[in-house]
C-alpha cells in the first residue's frame, strides 16, 4: 500500500522503532491517557464498554488532557473511538438494558454519558463508545447522545452490509444506532470535526494551546472503506478483495488531511503531531486470510494483536514538530505509550498533577531533540489478558525480554538484538538463570500481582485478637478475612489485592 502522507510525516519527523502499547486497544488507550500501566486502572484487563458503570480511571487519576488543561491552559478535544468505558444514565432506580441501550425506557438520554470524555478533562468530544466495531452505533457530542430527542432517528441494525451514501457500511454485531450510521464514513466525519474544532479554537482562543486525541476507526474490523475519500480519490476497490488494504489507504489520506490543515492554518511550527497505534498488527485470520499481496501487518515480528510477543504490542510511532524536533532521524531506544504523558507535561512546562497520574511515564523529550539516551526507561512490563484470564506477562530490560506463560508455567527468554522475531528461546541455557530470576522479580514488582509476604506477620484478626499469621490464613476465608483485616491487602496482594481474580493463577 502506498502511503505518501505517512512517508512524508516520517521524512519530516522522527521515527521511533521500539515503542510499545499493550496487546489490546482499550487498555492501551488508558495507558496513553493516564501514563500508567493498565492494571493501575479500575480493571486489570481494561474497561471497554459503557455498560461497565465506570471508565478505567481510578480515584485521583488525571488524564493527560486534564493535566494539560488545568496545568497549562490547553483547550482539549477527543474525536473518534473512546473505548474507555462509561455509565449509561438511567431514570431513578432504573436498570441498564444492554440489549436496548438507546430505546430502553430505563435509560435517560437527556443526561450525558457518565464517566465520559467530559469527565476526564476533554472540553470537546465527538466519540463513539467502541469505534465502529459494536454498538450503540451513534455519536456522543460532549457526552450527550446525538439526536436523543428524536426516537425516530434510531433503529436496530442487524448483522450485515448496508449501502449508504459513502459506501458499504458493515455491522458485525447487531445493535441499536442512528439510522444514518455509516461505518464507511467514520474517519471522514472525524476529519471534519477536527477541522471545525481547530477553526473555532483559532477564532475564539487564538492565544491558547490545544490538545487533540484523534482516534481513527482504522484499521479495526469491520473493514469498510469509503467508495471515495473527501477529495474524490477512489478508496474501496483499489485493492480488490482486500478491504483491509483499502482502509490503510484511507488512513494515509486522513493523515494527509490533518497535516494539510495544520499547514493551511499556519500553525505548523506550533503543533506537534504524534502518529501511533494502540496495538500490534491484525491476526491474518481476521481478514479471512487476505492480508494479501504479501502484506503482513507486523512484518517479521512474531505474533499479532492480543499476543505477548513483539507483534502484539510493538507499534509504529512518528513525531513531527517542525522547527523544533530533528527531521528524518530514527530513535531506537525502548519506549512506552505511557511515556507520552510525561513528555507532553515537560513540553508544556508542568508536572504530572499527582502521584496517581503518570506513575509509569518517563519523559523522552530531550531524547527526541538530541538523541542522547539519558534518563530514559530501562525496562518495560506488558500483560496479556484473554477475557478474564491472566494468560502471560513479559518484561523488557535492554535487549533482553522474558515471557512468563502463566497457564503452562513456562518461561521464554529472547535476545531481541539478535532475534527480533523471537524464534530462539534461551530460557533453558543455565547461563541466563540469574538474569531470568532478576527479571521475573522485577516484573512482579511492577505488575498487578506483587509477591505475597513470606512467613508470618502480626495482625489483629476479625475477632480483635492479636495473632501471627501467614498468607495461607487469608486464603482459607479470603473474602471475609481480606475485608476485615486491612493488612491482608498489603502483605498478601495475590490473595487480598483488588486483582486477586487474575493473580490466583500465580499463587
Amino acid at each position: 500500500v502506498k502511503m505518501p502522507n505517512i512517508d512524508s510525516l516520517a521524512d519530516e519527523g522522527l521515527v521511533f522503532t521500539d515503542t510499545h502499547s499493550t496487546p489490546l486497544c482499550a487498555p492501551s488507550r488508558y495507558v496513553l491517557l493516564s501514563g500508567n500501566y493498565q492494571h493501575r486502572g479500575r480493571i486489570a484487563k481494561g474497561t471497554w464498554s459503557i455498560f461497565q458503570n465506570h471508565n478505567q480511571f481510578r480515584g485521583q487519576q488525571k488524564s493527560i488532557a486534564s493535566a494539560l488543561r488545568d496545568g497549562a491552559g490547553y483547550h482539549t478535544a477527543i474525536f473518534g473511538k473512546w473505548h474507555l468505558g462509561g455509565k449509561v444514565p438511567t431514570i431513578p432506580q432504573g436498570v441498564v438494558d444492554r440489549n436496548r441501550p438507546i430505546s430502553s425506557s430505563q435509560h435517560d438520554w437527556t443526561l450525558p454519558l457518565g464517566d465520559g470524555p467530559q469527565d476526564v478533562g476533554f472540553d470537546t468530544s465527538y466519540i463513539t463508545s467502541e469505534g465502529i466495531q459494536r454498538g450503540p452505533y451513534s455519536f456522543f457530542r460532549d457526552g450527550y447522545l446525538e439526536q436523543a430527542d428524536d426516537i425516530g432517528a434510531f433503529k436496530y441494525w442487524g448483522i450485515g452490509e448496508y449501502l449508504m451514501p459513502h459506501g458499504h457500511s458493515v455491522i458485525r454485531e447487531a445493535g441499536e444506532g442512528t439510522r444514518t450510521w455509516d461505518s464507511s464514513a467514520y474517519n471522514m466525519i472525524l476529519v471534519n470535526e477536527t477541522k471545525a474544532f481547530i477553526e473555532d479554537h483559532l477564532a475564539e482562543r487564538p492565544n491558547d494551546p490545544f490538545f487533540i486525541d484523534f482516534s481513527l476507526g482504522s484499521v479495526h474490523l469491520p473493514h469498510s472503506p469509503p467508495d471515495f475519500y473527501m477529495d474524490g480519490t477512489p478508496v474501496a476497490g483499489v485493492y480488490p478483495d482486500a478491504p483491509h488494504l483499502s482502509m490503510l489507504l484511507e488512513m494515509d489520506k486522513v493523515v494527509g488531511s490533518i497535516i494539510s490543515l495544520v499547514k493551511e492554518k499556519e500553525i505548523e511550527e506550533d503543533t506537534m503531531i504524534i502518529f501511533t497505534s494502540d496495538n500490534g498488527g491484525l491476526n491474518p485470520d481476521n481478514t479471512k486470510g487476505k492480508l494479501d499481496r504479501g502484506h503482513k501487518s507486523g512484518g517479521s515480528l512474531r505474533g499479532h494483536k492480543g499476543m505477548i510477543y513483539e507483534g502484539g504490542h510493538r507499534v509504529p510511532m512518528i513525531i513531527r514538530h517542525a522547527g523544533i524536533l530533528p527531521k528524518g532521524e530514527r530513535r531506537d531506544h525502548l519506549l512506552s505509550l505511557s511515556d507520552i504523558y510525561a513528555t507532553l507535561c515537560e513540553l508544556a512546562g508542568i508536572q504530572p498533577p499527582n502521584k496517581s497520574s503518570g506513575q509509569d511515564s518517563v519523559s523522552f523529550l530531550d531524547y527526541a531533540k538530541t538523541g542522547e539516551e539519558n534518563g530514559l526507561r530501562q525496562s518495560l512490563g506488558n500483560w496479556q489478558y484473554v477475557t478474564n484470564v491472566f494468560k502471560s506477562d513479559s518484561l523488557r530490560r535492554g535487549n533482553m525480554k522474558v515471557i512468563r506463560n502463566n497457564l503452562s508455567s513456562s518461561i521464554e527468554l529472547y535476545d531481541l538484538d539478535k532475534d527480533l522475531s523471537e524464534s530462539k528461546n534461551l530460557s533453558s541455557d543455565i547461563r541466563y538463570d540469574s538474569l531470568i530470576k532478576s527479571m521475573l522479580d522485577a516484573l512482579d514488582q511492577v505488575g498487578p500481582c506483587p509477591r505475597n509476604a513470606a512467613g508470618k506477620f502480626r495482625i489483629t484478626d476479625e475477632r480483635g485478637n492479636l495473632s501471627r499469621v501467614g498468607c495461607e490464613w487469608f486464603a482459607e476465608k479470603r473474602k471475609k478475612r481480606c475485608r476485615l483485616v486491612k493488612k491482608g491487602k498489603k502483605k498478601c496482594p495475590r490473595i487480598c489485592g483488588r486483582h486477586n481474580t487474575f493473580c490466583n493463577v500465580l499463587s
